[in-house]
């Protein structure tokens, strides 16, 4: 198994030994990153790709551990050309609207994610009247309990996260997850 880490900080030196000699998992970080590393003693440990060739990344990273705000994030999911690897994001301050772990309790987040269960989960699911001119008419239920009536073009359920683009597409206006989890 194997994590990717951007650069190197207090907060990111902990998370990659944490990795390598609790976990015993690969470390890889990018190249330019690796270099920093290689100077740290005791960080010999701590592999690289090489950044001209990252057609096959998604093969050899299980899950990615990124420490910072979102846009270490869209950084890390533009390093795979195929498909990007699981995301853990830990918040190191600032507002994230994508970072919904505390750098605090990383060690526990990441346990979860190494020995924990893997299940599927859904951003969104979306419900229209296709090509149908007429208004819908929906009622929702969650098992045998009426939630809404809905008459309109569709309903949309959503995590926060996965109803940012709709949202903004309306009008709206873009919460953090944590807001929008209330």
């Amino acid at each position: 198994m194997m994590a990717l880490l951007r650069a190197p900080s207090v907060s990111k030196l902990q998370v990659a030994s944490f990795l390598y000699h609790q976990e015993k998992l690969n470390v890889l970080v990018e190249p330019d990153v690796h270099d920093i590393f290689a100077r740290i003693p005791g960080f010999g440990f701590v592999q690289t790709f090489y950044s001209q060739d990252t057609s096959k990344l998604h093969e050899r990273v299980d899950f990615v551990a990124c420490l910072g705000g979102d846009g270490v994030i869209l950084h890390a999911s533009n390093l795979f050309r195929g498909a990007v690897p699981p995301v853990v994001s830990f918040n190191l301050g600032s507002l994230g609207f994508l970072t919904s772990h505390n750098f605090e309790d990383f060690r526990q987040d990441l346990q979860q994610v190494v020995h924990g269960k893997v299940f599927d989960v859904l951003n969104e699911v979306v419900v229209d009247r296709g090509s149908n001119p007429y208004i819908s008419k929906l009622e929702c239920y969650e098992h045998d309990r009426l939630i809404t009536k809905v008459q309109g073009d569709g309903v949309i359920v959503a995590t926060p996260t996965g109803s940012t683009a709709y949202s903004t597409a309306a009008g709206g206006s873009m919460d953090s997850a944590p807001l929008g989890e209330q």
